[in-house]
């Protein structure tokens, strides 16, 4: 995959995880995330909800794994790469079959998916496969929506969506995903920070950003990341690492920003950003004053990727 940063050397959490020859950071290069001040409130501890298990239990079966196949490309020696896949997560959202996930889960440096397959968990090792379209994908927030006929599919469950602007640092949180293609796992963890502003796959600026501890790495992007609660906070997307497997530092797109792309999408209003056009509240924004990505602190260490 492409680096977007030199010295990068992993990438998004997704489909990035290459199938056979799998790079293990992802099919989408690196990029830098700007450290900004954390904002968030220190959380009132719960002495209830609900249990890792149970928050796994009753969402398991509304999380799927996606495979993603990528046409193959030509090299600067005129060499054929041949087909790709690569492997992510996403969550069912309506009963009509809709299901959020990440942009770089299907699409990777302007180049989108030739086709998309979504898998439901099933009995034993066993899952039930069904064919996906892309309704939508916005690289800028870096979300996409995938639609799949509900006919061929085990009942869908839409999973509870929560309000992002309500995460508070200390809060206990649960990772659902396919990290390096084992498929359906379960990590926990607690909100680290808020208000993070993270780095999209075509360069503009996420912000809302939540970081956290659970455990996620390559195969878990586009996953949910739940509260204690049960409802979904934010998308899994990319990790802070030094050696470009998970190090405790992760981060989430906010669930308000993807629910207010999803809702565009939807309705067919969607309209790509542009490089003049800036959003701040939940949102995303570009570097503006004519600048080419960050300013990054000379003391700033440590790699960031989009973990496939």
């Amino acid at each position: 995959m492409n680096k977007f940063l030199g010295t990068m050397v992993a990438g998004f959490l997704g489909a990035a995880l290459l199938l056979g020859g799998a790079y293990a950071t992802g099919i989408v290069g690196g990029t830098t995330v700007n450290q900004a001040t954390v904002k968030g409130e220190p959380a009132s501890f719960k002495t209830t909800g609900l249990t890792p298990q149970q928050v796994y239990e009753q969402n398991v079966g509304s999380v799927v794994e996606i495979v993603s196949t990528f046409p193959g490309t030509t090299d600067m020696w005129g060499q054929s790469t041949g087909e790709q896949q690569g492997i992510g997560t996403g969550f069912v959202v309506s009963a009509d079959g809709e299901i959020l996930t990440n942009a770089h889960v299907v699409s990777e440096s302007g180049l989108t998916a030739s086709t998309v397959t979504v898998v439901f968990k099933g009995e034993g090792s066993d899952g039930v496969q069904i064919p996906a379209t892309i309704v939508g994908s916005d690289e800028s927030t870096d979300v996409a929506l995938l639609k799949i006929d509900p006919s061929q599919a085990p009942e869908l469950v839409p999973v509870k969506l929560g309000d992002s602007s309500q995460v508070a640092v200390g809060e206990e949180v649960v990772a659902i995903g396919n990290p390096l293609g084992l498929d359906f796992s379960l990590s926990s963890g607690v909100v680290s920070a808020t208000d993070r502003e993270l780095q999209s796959p075509n360069g503009a600026t996420i912000t809302g950003g939540i970081q956290t501890d659970a455990a996620i790495n390559p195969g878990n992007s586009g996953g949910p990341l739940f509260n204690a609660d049960g409802e979904v906070i934010g998308i899994n997307e990319q990790i802070a690492s030094q050696a470009g497997g998970n190090e405790g530092i992760g981060f989430a797109v906010p669930i308000n920003t993807a629910v207010s792309v999803m809702q565009q999408m939807q309705s067919g209003s969607f309209a790509p950003q542009t490089q003049e056009q800036t959003q701040s509240q939940d949102g995303y924004a570009y570097p503006q004053d004519g600048s080419e990505g960050y300013a990054y602190p000379e003391d700033q260490s440590g790699e960031y990727y989009w973990p496939y």
